[in-house]
Parts: C-alpha cells; structure tokens; sequence
C-alpha cells in the first residue's frame, strides 16, 4: 500500500479525490482509517479505497494526516513508528512537533487551500531535513495533482495561511460587494451574483498572462468610469485593508501556531 490516509475531512477528501481522478494513485494503492468502524467503511467505499483497522495503520510505511489539530494528540500513538514517512495537513503543527509525536523525522508539512476542491490549490510544501526527496517527491505528486505547489520555508507558512489560506474568503467578500453594488444600481440579485462571478474568473484568467497593474490601467481610460471607481476605492481605504487583512490573518496563525507547540 503506497498511503494510508487518516481522517478524510474536506480537505483531505479533495486532495484523495485529485490524486485518483490524476491518475498519481490507484484505488488499490490506497487505505483510509478512521477510528469509527462504520464511519471508515462510508469513507473507503466512497473513495472505492481500502478501509484500514487500528494494526493497519499502526503499520503503513507512509501516512497523510488530513485530521483536525485538535484530534491529533489522540491520533499520534495509532501511527507513531519510527520507519514512517508522515504528510501532515494540519494548520499550525509545526513538523518538529508532529515528528516529536509520531517518532519519526521524516515529516512533510503541506498547506493546501480551499481551491484543491476545484484542483487550483496553492499549496506550501516544507519538509524536515530527514525526509527523503523520495517523500517529498510523493507529497509534490499529490498536491500537484490538485493544483500548484510552492516549496517555502516553514517559517512562512503563517504568511503563507494569510495570503493563500484566508485569500479565498477575502476574494469571495469582494465578489459579494460587487453583487451589492449590481443591485444598488438596479440589477436583480441574480444577475448582479452572475456578473460578479463572470468578472472574478475572467480577472483571474487575465491575471495569468498581465500584472494587476497592467489590467487596471487596461480598463482606467482618461476620464471614465472605472477610474472614477477606483478614486472610489482608494478614498474608502480598500488597498489599505487587503493589506491589512492579510497581516491580521497571518498574525493569528502564528498564534494558533504557537498554541499547538
């Protein structure tokens, strides 16, 4: 068996399901634990994966840990051994802490977001020295397989959790405020949510060939409209709170980080 996944929540669901759907794992090659019986059956038949009792996993040679940080403590003596490679999901554990638990130094500490549902994940990858280019080859496989991979400094990944983690709902409030502004000036609310998706994703898909400085100078004509918005924008403070959501974001994490060592 090539992995043994414990805990499939929404996150560690989509990261099995781009891993299989691209071909980086077969069904066969895959066992999936969780400590109800009933519920390990659900998860292993709906991945068509193999379900894996407390020996199996006790004895799987490398383990994705896709379970809640709060659940960890009970987890680690189930899958601690010494020969284990370990893939940790979990926000804010540190791999020096997840190796201290599991007894093993061969940890790989992965930062996925929202976007491996739609397989366009930005995803941090950050491996303790002991880990072999072996196991951090598996890791850029499966997270490769749900969207792009950044190999950063764990000292980063709180910046990281800010940027890329907390993104996503920053991006979809902003959207939101788009949809509102559709319906203050008249548009019906489904509508407005339509056109204000349409302008997000076609941003996006810009935004892979030009800088977003090069779009807004694209739309701002001399005198017009959009400039008039974005004097708008900049009077109301909306560079300064992006930025500032950012390190907020960032800051917490490194609190939540520093909760769990």
């Amino acid at each position: 068996m090539k992995l043994a996944i414990v805990g499939a929540g929404k996150m560690g669901s989509a990261v099995l399901t781009g891993a299989l759907k691209a071909g980086v794992l077969s069904p066969q090659d895959v066992g999936i634990y969780h400590p109800i019986e009933n519920r390990r059956q659900q998860l292993a038949d709906h991945f068509q994966v193999n379900p894996l009792n407390d020996d199996d996993i006790h004895h799987a040679e490398r383990v994705l840990i896709a379970v809640k940080p709060q659940s960890f403590d009970d987890v680690a003596p189930l899958i601690a051994q010494r020969s284990a490679s370990y893939i940790s999901l979990m926000a804010g554990v540190p791999a020096t802490t997840i190796a201290r638990r599991v007894g093993s130094n061969r940890v790989v500490r992965a930062m996925p977001n929202l976007g491996a549902r739609v397989g366009l994940s930005a995803t941090a990858l950050a491996s303790l020295p002991q880990a072999t280019s072996e196991d951090v080859g598996v890791a850029e496989q499966l997270f490769g397989a749900v969207g792009t991979v950044y190999h950063i400094p764990e000292r980063l990944f709180d910046a990281f959790t800010g940027l890329a983690g907390s993104g996503p709902a920053f991006a979809a409030i902003f959207a939101e405020a788009l949809a509102d502004g559709g319906v203050s000036v008249g548009f019906n609310r489904k509508t407005a949510r339509d056109l204000a998706r349409q302008v997000m994703l076609a941003t996006a898909e810009l935004l892979t060939e030009d800088e977003p400085a090069d779009i807004k100078d694209e739309v701002s004509s001399a005198g017009g409209t959009a400039i008039s918005g974005l004097v708008a924008l900049e009077r109301h403070g909306l560079r300064y709170a992006a930025i500032q959501a950012i390190k907020d974001a960032s800051a917490r994490a490194a609190e939540l980080s520093q909760e769990d060592k």
